[in-house]
């Protein structure tokens, strides 16, 4: 693989990646609406949890290779986000899957305002290597 066919690759790999995020949260979200079992909803969440713990690694280190300007705040971004991710399964475990269902709606807006600026951000950088 030459170098300027390694960000397009890595480019689509980030999309099917945030693809499957979304969808883990909508099944969540779904799962809950429909009263689905609670140990099953906690294996789902705790699924997104490590999910998305590996896709930001994954991300964190095409940002290193590929020399990305903003790497800091873009880090600092899903650490934030690995936080809430991680405080909202706490409370699923601990509480009744109902308390979470506004949490887990503040998630997935919060992720999905990442993907469009932050990540469009590093997209661009990746069109321009």
């Amino acid at each position: 693989m030459t170098r300027q066919e390694g960000p397009r690759t890595s480019q689509a790999g980030i999309d099917a990646e945030h693809r499957i995020q979304v969808e883990l949260i909508l099944a969540l979200e779904q799962g809950l609406a429909m009263g689905r079992d609670h140990e099953d909803l906690k294996a789902l969440l705790r699924q997104l949890v490590d999910y998305t713990d590996v896709h930001f690694m994954s991300e964190q280190m095409l940002m290193r290779l590929y020399s990305y300007p903003a790497l800091a705040e873009h880090e600092a971004a899903h650490d934030k986000l690995m936080e809430q991710a991680r405080r909202i399964e706490a409370d699923f475990c601990s509480e009744e899957p109902s308390g979470v269902s506004s949490e887990l709606l503040i998630l997935k807006q919060w992720l999905l305002d990442h993907i469009r600026s932050d990540d469009y951000a590093f997209h661009s950088h990746l069109s321009s290597v």
